[in-house]
């Protein structure tokens, strides 16, 4: 009978795959498809996390995953050796009128139960002790004891992709791995967590403290939520700030545009106003125009980046963005941008090309028209935000 390691190398071969490109298109890390391979099972944190990958591997071989967990879990019994007592019979009998003895002890336990536990309760007549009450704990139910059938690697700072009921999404955090996993899709979809246990529907957002420190460490959103087919579209991302809990929010309002002159000939201005955001840097013209214009934003992304943005006070979006992929968006007169890495970030606005800023930076930045008193134009303004 082939092992593990055969069938699974076997199947890829044939395939013509790569464990590279396995591992892009699994999510599961090179190291672990690796170990698998080699059956290297000492290589993982835990049973759980290794049967999850192998049974996502061998799906994704087109392998039948319970036939590679019944090959994994009697290759484990076959290693294990038999204990000593079980290969030498160094039983003893038991000494005559031992069974009477423990006949004995066991009518004695039950009097000294029946004593204390029933005798306050129907004879002392109190009250408060009319029942035995029975007082239930519930134990909450550790991810690692749920029923996982597969489990994704959380690598970089996005994950989003289709999960179904009883898979799991591996987080590594501080060295360690914490398991978040679907339990249930129903009406409310049921997380399980290290810390708990979490409801949420479709378009609900939350932040999660997976080592319980009281801070949260990765975002979740449930984009949509399938019954039927028992299936969810969940975003996790590890863009989480404490000043807002539940929400990524941009620091600092949009100053007010400035507006054209009055009949005095004087200009509001914002500096020095109460609630105007501080700035690193000074605001960047981009162009000047007798009037106010709609303009483009585009946008090529050199790397991951997480981009929200708010054109217009009307479109509000947040997308994360592939190394390559390319943005456009037709603004009437504003725009908001708050970007998670401003070096993956190459933008033009009508073809002038506009900083962001640098490599693993968080920005955000507004776009705005404002009127100039002095020049008697409108200019089109990067305003840092903070």
């Amino acid at each position: 009978m082939e092992s593990i390691s055969q069938k699974l190398v076997t199947a890829r071969e044939s395939l013509g795959y790569s464990i590279e490109q396995i591992a892009r298109e699994t999510n599961i890390a090179k190291s672990y498809l690796t170990a698998l391979e080699a059956e290297n099972f000492d290589a993982f944190p835990g049973e759980t996390y290794l049967l999850g990958f192998l049974r996502n591997y061998s799906e994704y071989l087109g392998l039948d995953p319970e036939e590679m967990i019944s090959l994994y879990r009697n290759m484990i019994i076959q290693e294990q050796p038999a204990p000593i007592e079980e290969l030498l019979d160094t039983r003893k009998p038991l000494p005559k009128g031992l069974p009477a003895v423990i006949i004995i002890l066991i009518v004695l336990g039950l009097a000294a139960a029946g004593y204390f536990y029933v005798y306050p309760n129907f004879i002392a007549g109190r009250p408060d002790n009319e029942r035995v009450r029975v007082q239930e704990t519930a134990e909450e139910t550790p991810a690692e004891k749920l029923n996982i059938k597969n489990t994704y690697e959380f690598s970089d700072e996005v994950l989003e992709k289709r999960f179904r009921k009883d898979d799991a999404v591996s987080i590594g955090l501080n060295g360690d791995k914490y398991l978040v996993v679907i339990a249930d899709i129903a009406e409310s979809v049921k997380f399980v967590h290290p810390q708990g246990e979490l409801l949420m529907k479709a378009g609900d957002e939350a932040m999660i403290d997976l080592d319980g420190d009281e801070s949260a460490d990765v975002r979740m959103l449930l984009r949509t939520s399938d019954p039927d087919n028992s299936s969810i579209v969940l975003h996790v991302d590890r863009f989480v700030q404490s000043s807002a809990p539940g929400k990524i929010e941009v620091a600092g309002e949009v100053p007010e545009a400035a507006v054209p002159p009055s009949n005095t000939g004087t200009g509001a201005s914002t500096a020095g106003r109460p609630g105007a955001p501080s700035r690193a840097v000074d605001p960047v013209i981009i162009r000047e125009a007798d009037t106010m214009e709609s303009f483009t934003l585009n946008i090529i992304f050199r790397g991951y980046c997480l981009l929200r943005y708010d054109a217009d006070s009307t479109i509000r979006e947040e997308r994360y963005f592939h190394k390559s992929e390319t943005f456009r968006l037709d603004v009437n007169s504003s725009v908001r941008l708050w970007a998670s890495n401003a070096g993956a970030l190459s933008a033009k606005v009508n073809g002038v090309d506009i900083d962001l800023g640098g490599s693993g930076e968080i920005t955000a930045r507004s776009l705005q028209w404002a009127y100039n008193t002095d020049s008697s134009k409108y200019e089109l303004k990067m305003i840092p935000l903070y």
